[in-house]
Order: structure tokens, then sequence, then C-alpha cells
């Protein structure tokens, strides 16, 4: 009789932390071919471990079998982010998962990390490795996903931070980005201005004021050039 309580109690815990995995499974983001871009900031989940290891489950697969990985970190770090997409469709999707430096809102307001490089890499549950591109400004690793392939990725974060993280389609990335290099350059002519007219009402007027604001000037077109 203990016996058979024993082994319904011992039953039960496998049972509950069986669900309990499950439970912990991340659900997976459909990625579809139309759309160009998707806000993956509030589709994943952070967690922090003890040690430079991680172990999570993964998205239920087409089969509706949940997985378990396990990822050790590159820098012995200890934080990670985790997510997953799926395509349902019956072609494949190249996609670019990107994470900007500059990002004012998330980067913290006593100690900002503005303009850190925050993903360390990215590990998928099945597939190769995405490859990192070469930006100064974003983290920028290329996906591929196959028809019918749900993929659970494991992103090593060299902070707890994640301001803004999106999935964007190659070209359009790219549209992007070459309109806000028009806007960039449109701003530094703009400080550049600033700065040489400041200068110009220090060299003619001598007032102490201007030569703070014309080195304050220079000093932001240097910063927005660099």
């Amino acid at each position: 009789m203990r016996f058979s309580c024993a082994s319904t109690a011992v039953g039960a815990l496998i049972a509950l932390a069986l669900g309990a995995g499950a439970a912990r499974a991340v659900d997976a983001v459909n990625v579809r071919l139309d759309v160009p871009a998707i806000d993956l900031t509030d589709a994943v989940e952070h967690q922090r471990t003890d040690t430079d290891r991680i172990q999570v489950s993964t998205a239920p697969g087409a089969d509706g079998i949940v997985r378990r990985i396990e990822v050790r970190s590159r820098e012995a770090n200890t934080n990670w982010v985790v997510f997953a997409l799926a395509n349902n469709g019956d072609e494949q999707i190249d996609r670019l998962i990107v994470a900007p430096n500059y990002r004012m809102v998330g980067s913290g307001l006593l100690w900002p990390d503005l303009g850190l490089s925050r993903i360390v890499s990215v590990t998928p549950s099945s597939g190769d490795r995405p490859e990192r591109q070469d930006n100064p400004n974003s983290d920028i690793f290329r996906i591929t996903l196959d028809p019918g392939s749900v993929v659970t990725f494991v992103m090593e974060m060299r902070t707890d931070r994640l301001p803004q993280l999106y999935l964007w389609e190659p070209e359009a990335y790219k549209d992007k980005i070459n309109s806000f290099t028009l806007y960039y350059g449109i701003v530094i002519g703009i400080a550049g201005l600033l700065a040489l007219f400041l200068t110009i009402l220090f060299v003619v007027k001598g007032s102490v004021m201007f030569p703070a604001a014309a080195a304050l000037g220079w000093a932001v077109l240097a910063y927005i050039g660099t």
C-alpha cells in the first residue's frame, strides 16, 4: 500500500515537472513573405542563469514535440533572450534579426548603454547558425527559415537590456537604411552650419557665451559624424 502511494506520488511529480517544462516552451511567431518587418521586442523571453549555460524548451515543431536544447555562452555571460519563428508557408524565407545599438528608450537613464553591441551570438534549435552581418550601428544576423519549419533561437546577451528587436526582410531593411542615410546627412549639415554660425558670432561679437556654444556645436557635429 505504501509502495503504491509512493509510486503514485512520484508519478504525479514527474507529470508536474513535464507539464511545467512544456509550459515554459516559447510561442513561435509566424513569419510571412508579404510582411517586410516584424517587431519581436515583446515576443521574446528574457532569462538569466547562474552559470554560462542555459537549457530551454523549444517551441513545438510540426510534430507537436517540445524538445530541450542547451547552449553554452562564448563570453561567460549569464543573460539570454529566447524566441521562436515559424514558416508555415511552402517557400524558403530569408530574414535579418536586427537589434539597434542606438536606442534612447530602454537604454537606461542613469547608466545608458547607447552604442553598445548587445548580442554576442544567436544559436538556433535546428539548421545553420545565423551569420552576423557587418554593421557599426546594429547587431544584425541573417537567418533562413525552411518551409514548414519552427526554429527556436537563443541569443547570448552582453546586457540584460534589449530596447528593440526586429525581424526584417533584407531588401526592406536596405531601403530603410538608405532613407536614414539621407536624414543623417541633413542632420550633419544642420549641425555643421550651426557650429560655423556660432563660431563666427564668437569672432565678431566676442561674447563669453559664444565660445561655449560654438564648442558645443562642434562637439555635437563630431559626435554625429563619427
